[in-house]
């Protein structure tokens, strides 16, 4: 992560069983927790269609 970047304080609703999972992986990985979800997000954005992505979120309403 760099360290020259401005980080926000936010706040997520989130399965508790994933979010213990993702603590575990985060220990595991040796990084912290937002540095996990940081990088999980950074990669889903560069690897996901976005057009498919919006049509599965839709597809869910």
């Amino acid at each position: 992560m760099d360290p020259t970047v401005k980080r926000e304080t936010t706040s997520i609703k989130i399965d508790p069983t994933v979010w213990k999972e993702a603590k575990k992986d985060a220990i595991d990985r040796d990084v912290d927790l937002s540095q996990l979800v940081e990088i999980a997000l950074k990669t889903w954005l560069e690897d996901e269609d976005p057009k498919r992505v919006k049509n599965e979120l839709k597809e869910k309403e």
